[in-house]
């Protein structure tokens, strides 16, 4: 699982730097940088990553907005962040002559494969007042920050809090 979590975030920073060189940094609506956390899930989150397991992953970013801009031009924030999320995806799960790093599960995000890879912490807390389901929730015991922003991992794990023993 440490291990895990380490290629978690060498491919986070690597898929960020490269974004941030084509589109500038992504910006909420204060002007302020908003970041990515990786969420781990499952095995994963709960530390309990085997040889054989693949690694059950959610991505949430601070808040809508867009970026700076660059070479590339501007972006939506959550354009900007399916993007590092597919990347940080490619670079743990491509198969190559020597193998893969892991292989990534992202079915546990909102509406599993139909759902986009990433959401804001706003579209989180929407999905889960109005439409998860009672598994859904459950899952959420496992959630930790594996990588990326710390704010961020840490506001997503207070939404997942109340989430998960939300009264009544």
């Amino acid at each position: 699982s440490d291990l895990a979590d380490a290629c978690l975030a060498e491919a986070w920073r690597a898929a960020d730097a490269l974004a941030r060189e084509q589109y500038g940094p992504p910006l909420g609506t204060d002007g302020a940088e908003t970041g990515l956390a990786v969420i781990a899930m499952g095995k994963l989150g709960g530390q309990e990553l085997n040889y054989s397991s693949d690694i059950d992953l959610m991505f949430v970013y601070g808040e809508d907005g867009e970026t700076a801009g660059g070479p590339e031009g501007r972006v939506a924030n959550g354009e900007y962040y399916a993007r590092v999320g597919r990347a940080i995806v490619a670079w743990l799960d491509t198969a190559t002559d020597e193998g893969y790093v892991f292989r990534v599960d992202l079915r546990l995000r909102p509406e599993g494969r139909m759902g986009p890879v990433v959401l804001s912490l706003d579209g989180y807390h929407r999905y889960y007042a109005e439409r998860a389901e009672p598994w859904e929730r459950q899952a959420l015991i496992k959630a930790r920050p594996a990588a990326g922003d710390p704010p961020v991992g840490a506001r997503f794990m207070e939404l997942a809090r109340e989430v998960v023993y939300r009264p009544g």
